[in-house]
């Protein structure tokens, strides 16, 4: 299915189904304009979250979806391009139950935030930190905060919710921090140790093929309980296959490399330089220098790409943290 027939039968299909539940659908069309009052104010809406400004056109495809309880607006909004690539690995059913449950437990957490509640006292405990590749969405950080690290943005974000998905967050813009009068590199220091308390990070091997590990296992920092992934540093084989490095949550687990000390942590576990790629937003696999070269890494991590697109990738580029002057390289 090309992605325009894609896009009028998701359309079509969640309109007929939210219309029952008495919700208003729109998909918000690239660079469209309109007069109708409710497509105009969900522009606004997601303008203001990511822009910070009500008068940027749109500026890529968004499914959305509004309601009122007790005089409470709520709204969700997905990338149509995002689904697409979804639908194109899974099918419908990847798409439309993503859609519909989440809807399932919407609680007090998950009202939209009145532009007056946007102070710091009051966002600084739901800030977080999400990874994103600075090159593919460059357009989509001109109004944002972040911290570019070679081609990966970390991105300053605010949640709206306590799950973990990309529907129940927003990006943080230069225009509601302004009045915060604090620097971007505080915010995402500290939202960085949100995101940590949140999201631990957890070591496996690369051999182990798990889908699922438990909280307690795979423990990284040295003031966390639980079991810990006996590494052996000298075990070539052992290296070339990688460790894997994630969060609890497995979902943007690659920012757990980018907290504070688990680069150094790693070295000392490895005993040495070792390089780092992202085959996704969602994990970073470390190998140590001398297991594996370079170029065979940047050839795997390529693939990788290539085959998943673009929906999760983070970067395609090889990393070098070199233990001894504590320096991270783009190679």
């Amino acid at each position: 299915m090309t992605y325009e027939n894609f896009k009028k039968e998701l359309y079509c299909d969640v309109q007929e189904t939210e219309a029952a539940q008495g919700r208003t659908v729109r998909l918000l069309e690239q660079h469209m304009v309109s007069s109708d009052p409710v497509t105009v104010h969900m522009i606004n809406m997601i303008n203001r979250r990511i822009y910070g400004s009500d008068i940027i056109p749109v500026r890529e495809d968004m499914l959305c979806i509004l309601w009122t309880v007790e005089k409470e607006e709520y709204f969700r909004h997905w990338p149509v391009r995002v689904l697409y690539e979804k639908y194109r690995g899974e099918g419908w059913q990847g798409v439309l139950p993503q859609i519909r449950t989440a809807f399932s437990d919407i609680g007090e957490e998950e009202r939209l935030w009145p532009g007056e509640n946007l102070r710091y006292t009051v966002c600084r405990k739901r800030m977080i930190v999400r990874p994103m590749n600075y090159d593919r969405h460059r357009w989509e950080l001109d109004s944002a905060v972040y911290r570019k690290i070679g081609d990966v943005a970390l991105v300053l974000h605010l949640t709206t919710g306590e799950k973990q998905s990309e529907q129940l967050s927003v990006p943080l813009t230069r225009n509601i921090i302004f009045p915060w009068k604090i620097t971007g590199d505080k915010l995402i220091k500290e939202a960085m140790e949100n995101t940590r308390r949140k999201m631990p990070p957890r070591l496996f091997l690369g051999s182990d093929r798990r889908t699922f590990f438990p909280y307690d296992q795979g423990v990284l920092l040295p003031e966390e309980e639980g079991q810990q992934t006996q590494i052996t540093p000298r075990d070539r084989r052992e290296g070339r296959n990688g460790y894997l490095l994630t969060t609890t949550a497995r979902v943007n687990g690659a920012i757990a490399f980018f907290y504070p000390g688990v680069r150094e942590i790693l070295a000392q576990k490895l005993d040495g330089d070792y390089y780092v790629v992202f085959p996704s937003v969602h994990e970073a696999v470390i190998h140590p220098v001398n297991c594996i070269h370079v170029r065979e890494i940047r050839a795997s991590i390529q693939h990788i790409n290539a085959i998943y697109g673009e929906s999760g990738m983070l970067s395609d580029r090889v990393f070098c943290y070199h233990k001894n002057r504590r320096l991270l390289q783009l190679l």
